[in-house]
Parts: structure tokens; C-alpha cells; sequence
């Protein structure tokens, strides 16, 4: 797993390394899953904004990877009706069961099924290479606290966890004033592109 696979990192990230379970709801996971996917390849140039919508760009540098290809083969099929809000809605189930076995094949986490009987709750995907589960997680947390290391993919995703109610994720030693302050800097310099795929994430958590 490359470090700049924001989506891989999200999840990881959203999932305890050590037990599997869940640090974040579920509901938020699905939506933050898109909006790090969309980001990534926002990034990668493969994606664009235009006038709300996720269009394709003409950018086919390198060999994308099963969840990149269902993503971007899906957005050619509807690109020209959705927005960043509905995609963020429409692929938080796909994507999740997607990255689960990406993850899972790659020998990163296994899947426990979470159980239930009335109410299921949530798989657990403890870490089999502990390491690798837990990378994600302790980058941002260094670039967090050292903002000179922050980098577009960091900035991103830190904002993103805050956007989306999910820094309790992140170890509770981090000063989570100091934090914020981080976040509303990152803020005034994201891309408009990226900005838009907050405000979807944030319009899809938010029911509004």
C-alpha cells in the first residue's frame, strides 16, 4: 500500500489496529471513504470539479488500482448527473466492502464479523501486519504535531476527520486546540476542488 492512498489510510485510521473495532460510526467511515477517494484522485489528476459535478480528466499516468478502476469506470457511467454529495452517498457501501478486501488480500487486516442479533454491529478488522494497520494513523499524527511535515495528502485528511466529527480517531494526547488551529490554516489553502469534497462529505454526514 502506497502512503498517498488516502482512502486505505482513512480506513485504517477509522479501525483500531489491535482489537478491529470501529473508532469512528460507521456512517461517518462510508462517507469518509469516498471523500478520501475522490481526494486521491483529485490529486492524481484523474478527477476534476466542474460545475459541482465529478467529471473524468484525460490523465491515465499510471495503472490505478481494483477500488481506483471501480471508482473511475463508475463516474464514466454517470458523470455528467452526479455531484460530489451524491457520490459520497452512492459509494460509501461499495467502497467500504471494496477496501475491506483490498486490505484484507493484501495481508494488512482480517475480517471478524461483527455480530448480533436484534442490531449487527460493525466487522472488526484487527491488524495482522500491525505496522502497516497502524502507519496512517501515526503519520498524521506526527504531521499533526509537527505541521512543518504536513503534507497535501496530511492536510487533507486531517481536515477531513474534523469535518466529518472523527478526530476522536486520533490518540487523545494530541493538543486538540492546537489541533484545530492546524485545521482552519489548512482550510484558507485547499485546493477549491478538495474544498468541494468536504462540503460533500460534510452534506452527506449532515442529512442536509
Amino acid at each position: 500500500m502506497e502512503r498517498d492512498e488516502l482512502a486505505a489510510g482513512f480506513f485504517l485510521i477509522a479501525h483500531d489496529e489491535f482489537s478491529g473495532k470501529l473508532r469512528i460510526a460507521r456512517d461517518r467511515l462510508g462517507h469518509g471513504l469516498v471523500a478520501a477517494e475522490l481526494a486521491q484522485l483529485l490529486i492524481a489528476g484523474r478527477i476534476a470539479i466542474a460545475d459541482g459535478r465529478v467529471v473524468l480528466t484525460d490523465s491515465y499516468a499510471a495503472e490505478p488500482n481494483d477500488v481506483d478502476r471501480y471508482v473511475l469506470d463508475t463516474v464514466q457511467r454517470h458523470q455528467s448527473v452526479r455531484s460530489v454529495r451524491a457520490w459520497v452517498e452512492s459509494l460509501a457501501e461499495p467502497l467500504y466492502e471494496l477496501m475491506a478486501q483490498r486490505l484484507e488480500v493484501m495481508g494488512i487486516v482480517r475480517r471478524e464479523a461483527g455480530g448480533g442479533l436484534v442490531r449487527r454491529k460493525p466487522d472488526r478488522f484487527p491488524g495482522v501486519d500491525l505496522l502497516t494497520a497502524a502507519r496512517p494513523r501515526m503519520r498524521l499524527e506526527r504531521m499533526i504535531r509537527s505541521p512543518k511535515e504536513l503534507d497535501l495528502p496530511g492536510a487533507f485528511t486531517v481536515t477531513l476527520l474534523w469535518t466529518l466529527g472523527a478526530e476522536g480517531a486520533l490518540d487523545p494526547e494530541i493538543d486538540k486546540n492546537a489541533a484545530r488551529e492546524l485545521v482552519q490554516q489548512v482550510n484558507e489553502h485547499l485546493p477549491a476542488d478538495l474544498h468541494s469534497v468536504l462540503a460533500g462529505a460534510r452534506a452527506a454526514s449532515d442529512g442536509g
